[in-house]
């Protein structure tokens, strides 16, 4: 398997032929090891602050991989898992900053989308986790780490793991702050610079309780 950054690099050089769209109503819809690979508007400095928000909705209870920022020293410098356990009826979320996990524990919505937004601070360390409009109990992880630029960013599969993703996402976008309202996004889905990869679709919600908003 080619090392990260020469897939990222084919993937720039594939830029031409990626798609460029505002997908306001739209999702990705994810099978068999399908995923989607991003084109990040890559900052030069490290990264401080960071805030990131999408939507899923899968009724399968296995590991899935919803969101990796993956870079040539980390793999997990951002990684976003969710499993859901019928055992306590609840779903749990894995957060990676720096190849360091923290756990979240939240109500079962086995039939509903699942909105998340994560934001964290180098400075206090300070990870936050709100699910469904709700912040959870704030954790604190990697404090005074720095995020490294020039990732590999993608949906529905976690980089150099057999883990994927079956279901849909929507909704993605990624600032460098905590502060987003009026922050420039890395990642903005009304403006998203994609390319898919194997069993995955963009396909139209054909009415509005399909769709979800997280910020």
């Amino acid at each position: 398997m080619a090392p990260w950054w020469v897939c990222l690099i084919l993937f720039a050089s594939l830029s031409k032929t990626s798609l460029q769209e505002n997908l306001q109503g739209y999702s990705f819809v994810f099978s068999h090891k399908g995923y989607v690979t991003l084109e990040v508007d890559q900052p030069q400095d490290l990264l401080q602050n960071l805030t990131v928000c999408l939507c899923s909705f899968s009724d399968s209870p296995s590991k899935q991989a919803l969101f990796s920022y993956a870079t040539k020293d980390q793999d997990k410098e951002i990684l976003i898992y969710k499993v859901h356990n019928p055992a306590d009826g609840f779903w749990w979320y894995t957060v990676y900053i720096g190849g360091v996990p923290e756990r979240f524990r939240v109500p079962d919505s086995y039939q509903d989308w699942q909105k998340i937004c994560i934001q964290w601070a180098s400075e206090t360390g300070v990870l936050t986790f709100e699910f469904n409009g709700r912040s959870l109990a704030r954790k604190m992880v990697r404090r005074g780490y720095f995020i490294k630029p020039h990732a590999l960013v993608q949906l529905g599969r976690a980089h150099h793991e057999d883990v994927s993703f079956h279901g849909e996402i929507q909704q993605v976008n990624m600032w460098n702050t905590t502060y987003i309202t009026y922050a420039p996004a890395m990642i903005g889905w009304s403006n998203l610079s994609y390319e898919t990869q194997g069993n995955v679709v963009v396909d139209y919600l054909s009415w509005p309780a399909n769709t979800c908003q997280v910020y």
